[in-house]
């Protein structure tokens, strides 16, 4: 096998897009930029202000700039103009599934959303989605609200305060969201009341117990809508502290509201098979022509059953960048050796968390399950 094959095929996929840069152009260059500009815009339906956005110039030097008039430094808009262009045309020729994948995760967290639901009459319940990164809840979860439109769905962050939780939460209502803490939760319950909205709140990790307190009063006690949240073990583990302790006084309420707990890192770690199938896997990463050897699929699956490794978002960046080698787009197909072989030559994190024998072990387990099947 060619050493560094991943590499090479990265590399040659950089440098046909550097070699399309062209510095210290002249005014007829800028021209044939511009021109180019104006046809991305046009082929990809965006706006002179997303693309000045995406540049970080103003939308009054992209106008200028598309009718030959800018005045100012044409090297630097050239250059930024064409980067943007080679950027978004490298990673539309790169295959990849873009397609949503009713997986087993999926259904196990419309589960979640639809239980926590209908068990919520009186009052609201609490639906909990637990797992590290790489376990795809954030696009299931984003799936669900697109295709179910009384669901909201929030992604919060570890900076905001409890105000800004509030404000982004009826921002996404439409509710208006700004004022005091006090004034923005009361035009919530206003608005939520007798209203048959699922609030989904992702990246809920670093909840303090006063926040869950008040997601708690504000949505589920008053408002009495369902409320999912979604984070890693750190919301568990704040969840489930001790309520003897002072100021956790308050989650003896919250966890009697709780209605489902999804973990799936427990379920990812199950000898049965984890969570995800053979099929799963195949409808994941199996696109642009290109096969997965049933030893591959086992990798991947390996991969996706190992805590911190990343799962799922380790398997599609280890797949897309084995299409850019000449002996995955040779012989149309991906073994397990060649993800091995991807995951070293990329020094991915994973590699220190997967057993340096997997290729041995795998072989082994396929050996005894077709000697159990037979």
């Amino acid at each position: 096998m060619i050493n560094n094959e991943i590499q090479k095929g990265l590399e040659a996929d950089a440098r046909r897009v550097k070699e399309r840069i062209l510095m210290g152009a002249m005014a007829e260059r800028a021209r044939q930029v511009a021109a180019d500009l104006a046809a991305f815009i046009e082929e990809h339906k965006w706006s002179q202000t997303k693309v000045a956005n995406k540049l970080g110039v103003s939308t009054a030097v992209i106008n200028q700039f598309l009718q030959n008039k800018y005045k100012g430094s044409l090297d630097e808009i050239i250059n930024k103009a064409v980067n943007l262009i080679n950027s978004v045309g490298r990673r539309e020729r790169r295959p990849c599934n873009t397609a949503y994948i009713d997986t087993s995760v999926a259904k196990m967290i419309g589960t979640v959303i639809t239980q926590t639901e209908s068990f919520s009459d009186e009052e609201g319940k609490i639906g909990i989605i637990i797992g590290d990164s790489g376990h795809g809840k954030s696009r299931c979860l984003r799936q669900y609200a697109e295709a179910n439109k009384n669901t909201v769905y929030v992604e919060l962050d570890d900076a905001m305060t409890s105000t800004q939780m509030f404000a982004e939460i009826a921002d996404k209502l439409g509710v208006y969201s700004a004022g005091s803490l006090a004034i923005i939760t009361r035009k919530l319950i206003d608005y939520l009341q007798n209203r048959h909205i699922i609030i989904m709140l992702d990246e809920a990790s670093g909840l303090k117990v006063r926040q869950l307190n008040q997601l708690r009063q504000v949505i589920v006690t008053k408002a009495r809508c369902p409320l999912i949240l979604a984070g890693n073990r750190d919301l568990y583990k704040t969840i489930m502290q001790l309520t003897n302790l002072k100021g956790h006084e308050s989650l003896d309420q919250f966890t009697s509201r709780l209605m489902y707990i999804l973990n799936l890192d427990t379920k990812a770690s199950d000898k049965d098979g984890g969570l995800y199938t053979v099929e799963d896997v195949r409808k994941l990463y199996e696109y642009g022509g290109i096969r997965l050897a049933s030893d591959a699929i086992s990798a991947l699956r390996r991969i996706c059953k190992t805590p911190r490794s990343g799962r799922l978002r380790t398997c599609a960046l280890v797949v897309s960048a084995l299409h850019t080698a000449g002996v995955v787009a040779d012989k149309g197909e991906i073994t397990a050796q060649l993800i091995i072989m991807a995951i070293e030559q990329l020094d991915l994190p994973v590699r220190a968390r997967l057993p340096l024998t997997i290729h041995e072990e795998i072989i082994e387990e396929e050996k005894q399950a077709v000697a159990k099947a037979g």
